[in-house]
């Protein structure tokens, strides 16, 4: 671009140094003003999910030939952006629900989708948002009556509509806790999933105390005549007597005298 300027005379009076210089500063005002308008915004966390979300689903057979759309989070959730691309995956085939995740930095969430033709643009506000809560999910397959540790699970954020009373998100819940069926990888850990361990089996040697609180405590060796968990009282049998007695159950093959 060729620009053409006036050259004036008597240009060092100070009117003609005062005009230069608002001509000089309209001048960079526009090129500012010109270039910030053609540089592209960026797009957000969710905008940049929203588009690669349909570019997978475009070549996904569950969703072809849909026009797929991310339903939005729910507000308290915050999308991170990634640095890498998303990866993508249909966990639960019978319902509209994708798992999002993100290697750098690692996170990952679940996100509902609607595959009708969209007529207005999404609100992330929107009330009708799904709500996601934060679960315990497995690391790897967990067979039944596995005792359960915290380090066996993993946080996540899943859609739980009509399970939030039966869901567990707390870790100390765990404690004493054994699998009453298989648990597959990334499965969310329900309260019907579990039932308080059994610490002491019938047929083992258990450690008895008696007297703890009473300035005084003994420990005997006793046989265990029932399967018992934390808390409950079992019928044992004394090693060196043979005497029957009762104790309640403190930890694995430890019990105290009732």
């Amino acid at each position: 671009m060729t620009m053409q300027m006036l050259c004036l005379k008597n240009a060092d009076t100070p009117r003609v140094k005062r005009w230069g210089m608002w001509l000089a500063a309209c001048v960079l005002s526009h090129a500012q003003i010109g270039f910030a308008a053609d540089s592209p915004l960026p797009d957000s966390a969710f905008e940049a999910l929203q588009k690669q979300a349909q570019q997978w689903a475009a070549n996904h057979p569950s969703f072809q030939g849909k026009q797929v759309q991310v339903v939005p989070v729910d507000p308290r959730i915050t999308v991170q952006n990634c640095q890498q691309n998303l990866q993508f995956e249909q966990p639960f085939p019978n319902q509209p629900a994708l798992r999002v995740r993100c290697a750098q930095p690692a996170w990952q969430l679940f996100v509902n989708v609607n595959t009708g033709q969209a007529t207005a643009p999404l609100n992330r506000a929107s009330p009708s948002a799904p709500v996601l809560h934060k679960v315990l999910v497995s690391k790897e397959l967990l067979k039944r009556g596995t005792v359960i540790r915290p380090d066996m699970f993993s946080y996540a954020d899943m859609p739980a509509a009509g399970m939030e009373n039966q869901i567990i998100s707390d870790t100390k819940l765990l404690k004493n806790m054994e699998l009453v069926r298989d648990l597959t990888p990334n499965t969310p850990l329900r309260s019907y999933d579990v039932k308080t361990a059994v610490l002491v089996k019938r047929g083992q040697e258990v450690q008895l105390t008696a007297g703890e609180g009473q300035g005084f405590s003994i420990t005997m060796r006793a046989e265990a005549l029932q399967d018992g968990g934390l808390g409950e009282q079992i019928r044992l049998k004394n090693v060196e007597s043979g005497r029957s007695i009762y104790g309640v159950i403190t930890g694995p093959n430890a019990a105290k005298l009732r």
